[in-house]
């Protein structure tokens, strides 16, 4: 939740550093996995948040020309991304996690649109808002599928296959 001290400028500089850390984290997703279906999901994310990055810097330069965005550091309490590959419970951890991550960032872009004091920049943050609100829908919708069929991401011929651990009768 964002504070209701901060300049517009602030909230910018705030929503710059979510947007890269938002991109680390799906591009270090992406590294882990070994499908080229969920390796491309991630990488998609990662161009997204650069993407949503690149608006609010041209955002900042709007409002103040020539100054440099203040971007505050990372958070070393920051949560890490679910671990491992992404056999088994690693991919349905980093769905969950993408997918609890992209939640957030819609309550943040609801808190700054709440907080912006022009119209122009509630309705950015309403945007932003909005557009983590269909990766939420898109990356809940995807874990969904994985618990259902497990091997939606590994077998491309035959996706619908009982998991193996299944027991046998």
């Amino acid at each position: 939740m964002l504070t209701t001290d901060l300049t517009a400028l602030e909230v910018l500089g705030v929503a710059v550093r979510r947007e890269m850390d938002t991109a680390r984290t799906y591009a270090d997703l992406a590294s882990r996995c070994t499908s080229p279906l969920a390796r491309d999901r991630f990488q998609l994310l990662v161009q997204e948040s650069r993407q949503h990055e690149a608006l609010l810097r041209a955002r900042h330069a709007d409002l103040a020309p020539g100054v440099a965005v203040a971007v505050p550091p990372p958070l070393a309490s920051a949560p890490q991304a679910a671990g491992g590959s992404d056999a088994g419970e690693g991919l349905r951890g980093a769905l969950r996690y993408a997918a609890d991550a992209e939640r957030r960032s819609r309550e943040f872009y609801l808190d700054a649109a709440a907080t912006a004091a022009d119209l122009t920049g509630h309705n950015m943050f309403r945007y932003l808002a909005d557009a983590h609100a269909r990766h939420h829908a898109e990356l809940e919708a995807e874990y969904d599928l994985i618990l259902r069929y497990p091997h939606a991401y590994d077998d491309p011929q035959a996706p619908w296959r009982p998991e193996g651990r299944t027991r046998k009768e």
